[in-house]
């Protein structure tokens, strides 16, 4: 994998920060006070965002128009990246489908290319930092500027055993982490010189829920979860939030790769993790784009602060939760 040069802060020797100059009781009743004042100030206007967000519950918003929009999605070839890119077709996009599998990329761009958009394949390893940027470069000489960027790229776990190994961990973290980071380094100045695009990245209910089996996949997913959510802070702190706007996905289990689907049906206690088919996710994720959703769980019969209450459980209750669900301890199954 091929990464940007290492920043030379981190080969200077470490020097200590000034110490912290002590505060007198009266410097400390000060800020108390300014604390408790600006918490005040705070109460008071964020009634009128509180309203908004709850109309926001039962209203629903007015969605925008993406036909014409160019879109780039990686991991496009199969499962759920392929249902994105065909749901992004119907709504008129034209579709850059980047992926290492590259025949059947091709034979996705053709399927594409029947709702009379332009499509292109790109066979491109998503982890490698220069690769990404040359991808860039091609995608907007063949389609124009990235409009959409959806990072859906992904290794998904195939074997328990596989969870360990070290040549696995670098690989996830490479194509489910890394990956949205070089993508996004090169798409977004454009998005905000043009004050147009929006940032997809298909994390996984993984990505709140931690299952012990798959620490890798669920490391990369909480991961991505946090790039996401960092991003959107970043955006705002650059007057762009109005402008290029972010969706984190969490889809639950999907019918895709058969070796993880196989690994599912043969472990007891994950027998009862249901299973949905690719289009439902395609077409969520637009709905989602259209109506500048932040966070959508797929299917939608949970909200994301619902599985944010899961996590901060107290463990012992989180872990009799998972076993009622679960009829029993998880046996894992090679």
């Amino acid at each position: 994998m091929t990464a940007p040069k290492p920043d030379l802060h981190l080969t200077q020797p470490y020097e200590w920060a000034e110490p912290v100059p002590l505060k007198t009781s009266l410097q400390r009743a000060r800020e108390v006070f300014a604390t408790l004042l600006s918490l005040l100030v705070f109460a008071f206007e964020s009634v009128p965002l509180w309203w908004e967000t709850l109309v926001a519950q039962f209203v629903t918003p007015r969605p925008k128009n993406i036909s014409g929009q160019t879109a780039l999605v990686t991991g496009g070839a199969n499962g759920l990246g392929q249902s994105i890119a065909i749901a992004l077709a119907k709504e008129g996009c034209n579709v850059a489908v980047v992926d290492v599998d590259e025949t059947n990329a091709r034979e996705t761009v053709a399927n594409l290319r029947r709702y009379n958009v332009s499509a292109e394949a790109y066979k491109v390893d998503v982890s490698d930092y220069e690769a990404v940027r040359q991808l860039g470069r091609d995608v907007e000489r063949d389609l124009g500027p990235v409009d959409i960027l959806v990072n859906n790229a992904g290794i998904l776990p195939t074997s328990f055993s596989q969870d360990a190994l070290p040549s696995h961990i670098e690989r996830s973290m490479g194509v489910n982490v890394l990956s949205s980071f070089w993508t996004t380094q090169t798409f977004i100045d454009s998005m905000i010189r043009r004050r147009k695009g929006h940032i997809v990245a298909i994390s996984s209910i993984a990505g709140y829920i931690a299952p012990g089996w798959a620490k890798t996949y669920a490391t990369t997913k909480f991961a991505l979860r946090g790039f996401m959510d960092a991003l959107e802070d970043d955006l705002y702190l650059r007057g762009q939030a109005n402008h290029v706007h972010t969706t984190t996905v969490f889809p639950f289990a999907f019918n895709t790769r058969k070796q993880a689907i196989s690994l599912l049906k043969a472990s007891s206690g994950l027998t009862r993790i249901p299973i949905y088919e690719p289009a439902m996710l395609g077409e969520t994720v637009v709905r989602a784009i259209k109506t500048n959703q932040r966070k959508v769980v797929v299917p939608e019969v949970l909200k994301p602060y619902q599985l944010s209450l899961y996590e901060n459980l107290p463990i012992k209750i989180r872990q009799l939760l998972t076993r009622t669900m679960a009829q029993g301890e998880v046996k894992l199954v090679d």
